[in-house]
């Protein structure tokens, strides 16, 4: 399979070399020049795109030549007004290169936190500027012919390079203590955008978090423990929350490699 992946991040570069490990040919798409003798070092064949640019993009760059795309470029929304004009211009090139397959990350934040258990027959209410605009962009996508494109709906990301024992060690009166987290380990978030590239129908959207969902002061507080940090203090309340699981789990048939965060955190002490 050729695989293109819009953004080489935390994400995309580790989702490149998984692939390449399972012998796949991945292209990869960056948005300055140093990136990308290193890249083409390491197998993937980089391209320079940047969505962000005034500039339009080149449907005939060979990057766009693929058998599926995922889209993962790691931008702050907010802050980059012409990223969904770049997007648009994205949903055309896929339209006219007739590519098959399309992932789109993006986040749970499109929910907001309703205060109940969400899956992707809930209704999505964004709370702020970044998931608002999030959705937005999968309404781009659902253009798409049916079945043939995804918004794959993060949660917290965490695992290699992003260790949650810093997020809020030391600190002291930290809101919402009682309320649910709701992650999702690196290994994971590759293991099921693979499943997704495997499958011959996709799901207009699937949710990606991990089955457990403790507490943020029972998963802060080990965690900055096992990094041998300084502790945080939260307040007990559940202010804002939310508990996102899936309803097509058994359809695709995905086990999580991380089903327990204490388990995952004490091992990282070992």
């Amino acid at each position: 399979m050729i695989v293109s992946i819009l953004g080489l991040g935390w994400f995309g570069k580790a989702l490149g070399m998984s692939l390449l490990e399972d012998g796949h040919r991945v292209k990869g798409s960056v948005t300055t020049l140093q990136k990308i003798q290193s890249l083409d070092a390491s197998g993937i064949q980089a391209s320079l795109i940047n969505l962000g640019g005034k500039e339009t993009l080149n449907p005939d760059l060979d990057f766009w030549v693929c058998d599926a795309l995922i889209i993962a470029s790691n931008v702050k929304l907010v802050a980059n007004p012409t990223y969904v004009d770049g997007l648009k211009q994205v949903v055309d090139i896929i339209t006219s290169r007739n590519i098959k397959k399309t992932i789109l990350i993006s986040s749970t934040s499109v929910y907001g936190d309703p205060g109940q258990f969400v899956d992707e027959s809930s209704t999505c209410n964004p709370e702020t500027g970044s998931g608002e605009i999030l959705l937005q962009i999968e309404s781009l996508f659902q253009q798409l012919p049916e079945g043939g494109s995804t918004a794959l709906r993060f949660g917290g990301l965490v695992g290699s390079g992003r260790y949650p024992g810093s997020f809020f060690a030391g600190k002291k009166g930290v809101a919402n203590g009682l309320a649910p987290v709701n992650l999702i380990h690196l290994d994971d978030c590759i293991g099921l955008t693979k499943r997704l590239l495997q499958m011959d129908r996709l799901p207009a959207c699937l949710n990606g978090v991990g089955p457990d969902h403790p507490t943020r002061a029972e998963f802060y507080t080990l965690a900055a423990a096992v990094q041998n940090l300084s502790i945080p203090e939260f307040i007990s309340e559940q202010l804002v929350w939310k508990i996102v699981g899936s309803r097509y789990h058994n359809e695709i048939g995905y086990n999580y490699l991380i089903d327990d965060w204490k388990r995952w955190l004490n091992a990282l002490q070992g």
